[in-house]
């Protein structure tokens, strides 16, 4: 019997590479490594060796401003990014999307994962910020302009969808110079508020800033890791140079996501021509009231966790609640972040504690949601907001979202997705199973009816792609998508 056809539990069959050496290099900007938000910076990757994409990691510091002027930043570092685009050569083989950190955000809840709160700001903070500093007083700024974060990075993160590029090790001197252009973000994904206190407290997170004015960042010290390999084995260069002349080329595979915003009227329609269509994705965020996500504002309670108020803490056990008034978990996000079900009732323009209550007497109907392709329903029904949760289980492969109650997924994290392809597990070799819509473009659109507001929230639809890169002979370059 052969080793590959038995359980790999019982199997002594040993992969073997000789001689591998590994090496990290710290990659300075072409820009300046200092720029504020709008603003652009640049990278070149090495241009031979083999690097691990899943690795390679944007380092940086931040810097806030004004002082006292209650600036917090968003629960994720990504949110300061707007869009990620890699080229190579005069070919871009990323386009990437405007709506980087929103995307990145969507990613972590519907696959179940927390944003790392060690160098990715995972979570708002309230008294303190990231380094230990205090950050206590009315109207103090988490600003990182003392201490650690001047003198060299303070957070990291990947840049998205290039770092799931399958195989995740690039030989780069096949490809040529790749060129990483990352874009910064507006300031509208900072948050003023008063002071740390829980919602009901004398100094909250939930009230905007009493003095200062507008806040704005700079991205500071800015620097690329890429983590690569050589092999003195000639054997692995050989066979891909072997395949490129017997095949033309060799694919690699990234995923993508194109993005739609457009305030939501009860139908949102996009046309959308692509090789293989992996999801469809959708987040509603108000555009309208004291939740507006396109300006700066407080911070937002997550449903669920702690309060102040006089008779109440924790709603949940789990969230740390006890016998006593006051007590338990609390977490906050920005408004640019605040992906809520669109619902009349909770209203959008509610009062927080009024916001979270979907078990008030004026909730008479539920909130119903259907993608369509063409004329196909995605799902062959209108979908309540409980089947919804589900499905987004089921089309993105998890058993669990980024939520710990059912008015959390409601208030603070209402995403819904829907599959278009096979269910793939997370190191499983990529299969383009998706639709193919390049003979004429499709239209999708997601219609919304029941106890659905369409007048006060913008609708962002993400359709994730599945791309093809073909790399032949002469650093030649094709991309399928």
């Amino acid at each position: 019997m052969e080793m590959s056809s038995v359980p790999a539990c019982l199997s002594y069959a040993l992969n073997k590479m000789s001689n591998t050496s590994v090496n990290s290099f710290n990659i300075q900007s072409l820009s300046e490594s200092d720029v504020g938000s709008n603003s652009i910076i640049r990278f070149f990757l090495p241009s031979a060796g083999l690097c691990d994409m899943k690795t390679l990691k944007l380092n940086f510091s931040v810097l806030g401003s004004p002082a006292s002027s209650g600036l917090r930043f968003p629960a994720g570092i990504k949110h300061l990014i707007s869009k990620v685009e890699v080229m190579v050569g005069s070919t871009v083989i990323a386009q990437g999307n405007s709506f980087f950190g929103l995307q990145e955000d969507l990613k972590a809840i519907v696959k179940g994962k927390k944003v790392p709160r060690d160098l990715e700001h995972g979570e708002m903070v309230t008294r303190f910020d990231y380094t230990g500093k205090n950050v206590g007083a009315t109207n103090a700024s988490e600003d990182y302009s003392t201490g650690l974060p001047t003198q060299g990075a303070m957070f990291s993160c990947d840049l998205g969808d290039i770092c799931e590029i399958s195989p995740r090790i690039i030989p780069l001197d096949l490809l040529g110079q790749i060129e990483i252009v990352i874009y910064t973000a507006n300031t509208n994904v900072l948050s003023r508020v008063k002071g740390p206190d829980l919602l009901g407290g004398s100094n909250p997170m939930t009230t905007v800033a009493s003095a200062g004015s507008a806040v704005d960042f700079t991205i500071k010290n800015a620097t690329l890791v890429a983590n690569m390999y050589a092999l003195e084995d000639s054997v692995y260069t050989r066979s891909i140079a072997s395949r490129i002349k017997d095949n033309g080329a060799i694919e690699m595979y990234i995923p993508q996501h194109i993005a739609y915003q457009q305030p939501f009227s009860g139908d949102a329609r996009i046309g959308v021509s692509a090789m293989c269509i992996n999801k469809l994705h959708a987040v509603f965020r108000r555009n309208n009231g004291s939740y507006d996500y396109q300006t700066q504002g407080p911070a937002v309670t997550v449903a669920g966790y702690a309060s102040n108020t006089t008779t109440t803490n924790a709603q949940y056990g789990w969230l740390g609640a006890g016998f006593e008034d006051k007590v338990g978990l609390g977490q906050f996000r920005g408004k640019i972040q605040h992906f809520s079900a669109p619902t009349l009732n909770p209203g959008y323009n509610d009062a927080q504690s009024a916001g979270m209550n979907y078990g008030a007497a004026d909730v008479t109907d539920t909130l119903r949601f259907q993608f369509k392709v063409n004329s196909a329903g995605c799902p062959q029904f209108q979908a309540n907001q409980s089947q919804w949760n589900s499905l987004t289980k089921w089309a993105n492969n998890t058993e669990k979202l980024d939520v710990e109650s059912q008015i959390e997924y409601l208030h603070n994290k209402f995403v819904i997705s829907y599959p278009l392809n096979l269910p793939t597990n997370e190191f499983e070799r990529p299969t383009l199973s998706g639709l193919d819509t390049r003979s004429s473009s499709s239209e999708i659109s997601l219609v919304g009816s029941g106890n659905v507001d369409t007048s006060n929230y913008d609708v962002l639809l993400l359709v994730e792609l599945g791309t093809i890169l073909k790399v032949g002979a002469g650093r030649s370059l094709e991309l399928l998508n």
